[in-house]
């Protein structure tokens, strides 16, 4: 499902050429147009993807909701030429920087960062506080352990395989029972097919392999909300619990369902992000938000 862009672009980080997806560039009728506090644009909302590899197959529920408030860009992270090598931190980052830097009007955006994306996100709000005026971290986590390792492995060894469960193992480990039970035969067919002739994964799972961000989180000063999900298999809830604490300007809020948020709980999602990025300093540092229910 093609996300519903005003405007599509590419923005050049170094020689990388990163494309994005904007949902108006002229802020008209229906959009919040002002910040009221200041008389100024609204900041972008600048969506980061998860690992699945793309801005459509993270987003598409959730950015066109979104885009009924706010103006709102995403873009398809650039992974390196050669399947071998594995990007770094620092081009990820590099390539947040240029769409932003493209997209923003003279002042910073607010960045929502899902999953790999929140690695990112946190990344770029800790080194350029100039560029991020509120953070929202959807499912990250900000160290592997051995938990995620294991699962890394396994899911490793079985893309090596061209295994034909490979793609069944992600649906398994990416959602919540409460969405598989919710899924007929059919449906359930449809999305494990889906899985399988998605993007492919893999220089993003040896990224998800050496995730070691920690040192960072203290150094994030942008208003944050930490949302993480409570059924959550491959980035536990625990993650989000440790950003949270690693922040000092964070509020936390949980969600029921697994890594597969977006697919699973799009319209709590925006209720949350909506809410929160109207007024990111309405609720104070450390508030725990109780359950929501969009």
């Amino acid at each position: 499902m093609p996300l519903p862009a005003v405007q599509e672009g590419v923005a050049k980080a170094g020689d990388t050429e990163v494309h994005y997806y904007d949902s108006s560039r002229d802020l008209g009728a229906g959009l919040d147009e002002r910040d009221p506090s200041i008389g100024l644009p609204n900041p972008p909302v600048v969506l980061l993807h998860g690992t699945g590899g793309s801005a459509e197959n993270s987003f598409w529920a959730l950015y066109p909701m979104l885009a009924m408030r706010h103006r709102v860009v995403a873009f398809d992270f650039v992974d390196p030429s050669d399947v071998n090598q594995t990007g770094t931190l620092e081009e990820y980052v590099a390539q947040a920087v240029a769409v932003i830097d493209t997209v923003r009007d003279g002042g910073p955006c607010h960045v929502v960062g899902y999953s790999f994306g929140a690695e990112i996100a946190s990344a770029l709000a800790a080194q350029r506080s100039d560029l991020v005026a509120a953070l929202v971290l959807i499912a990250g986590w900000s160290t592997t352990d051995a938990h995620q390792l294991m699962r890394n492995s396994i899911w490793q060894q079985l893309y090596d395989e061209q295994s034909a469960a490979l793609a069944e193992f992600m649906v398994f480990t990416g959602y919540s029972h409460r969405f598989i039970l919710a899924k007929t035969p059919a449906e359930l067919k449809e999305l494990i097919s889906s899985v399988r002739n998605g993007p492919d994964r893999s220089a993003k799972m040896r990224f998800n392999r050496t995730v070691a961000i920690a040192d960072l989180l203290s150094q994030i000063t942008a208003p944050t909300l930490v949302i993480g999900c409570t059924e959550d298999i491959m980035a536990p809830v625990r993650h989000s619990r440790v950003i949270f604490g690693g922040i000092d300007n964070a509020r936390y809020a949980e969600v029921i369902a697994g890594h597969g948020v977006v697919h699973e709980r799009p319209a709590e999602l925006f209720t949350l992000i909506d809410t929160f990025l109207k007024d990111p300093e309405a609720t104070p540092a450390s508030h725990q938000f109780g359950a929501t229910h969009a």
